[in-house]
């Protein structure tokens, strides 16, 4: 498999991100995968059986993203967008897409279970936002009948947070996710 940024732009500021520092401009550029970039890719490398479509930006930030999604299917090509997504701004489109043209599996990172812990380092990040449009994908998934995809939710532990865990884990669970807490890097082990 290959790894494809859908979208190396983030509407978060999150304070340790290297989106938000700017290295991933000053690197990569700021900018989105067009369709017809990822068609073109896929018929180029006929290999390839597998893309993650997230790094460093956010995945549904790409207005594309649903004919991305469509043409990976058509060439049965298996999607994840397992490294991040915030999950703040998702189209209606989108949603119906990633149920519809079955992407494997998403992971959400949310450092919190409420607004007032989770926006202190999702950075303009909408808790409830977020929640809704997790309810409003499941719903999709339920009309359509499908397991797909597979939703995890990350957790990144600071001293700010770790009292919510178990609220988050909980509200997990009731969402029908995956939940695992990864401890804040820029702390040292103890």
């Amino acid at each position: 498999g290959v790894r494809l940024e859908a979208s190396t732009a983030c509407q978060l500021r999150c304070p340790a991100c290297p989106t938000t520092q700017g290295k991933v401009a000053q690197h990569l550029g700021t900018g989105l995968l067009h369709p017809h970039q990822f068609e073109l890719f896929l018929a180029t490398n006929p290999e390839v059986k597998s893309v993650e479509l997230s790094n460093y930006g956010e995945v549904f930030l790409n207005p594309g993203l649903p004919d991305i999604l469509r043409i990976a299917r058509d060439r049965q090509v298996k999607l994840t967008i397992s490294n991040g997504a915030n999950f703040n701004n998702v189209s209606p489109q989108a949603l119906e897409a990633l149920v519809q043209y079955q992407v494997q599996a998403i992971t959400c990172s949310i450092d919190g279970a409420s607004q007032a812990t989770y926006s202190q380092y999702r950075v303009r990040g909408n808790f409830d936002k977020v929640i809704e449009n997790l309810r409003a994908l499941n719903q999709v998934k339920q009309r359509l009948r499908s397991k797909l995809p597979y939703l995890n939710w990350q957790f990144i532990r600071f001293a700010h947070n770790q009292h919510e865990i178990p609220a988050a884990e909980a509200l997990a669970r009731e969402l029908g996710m995956k939940f695992f807490v990864k401890r804040d890097w820029r702390t040292p082990k103890t």
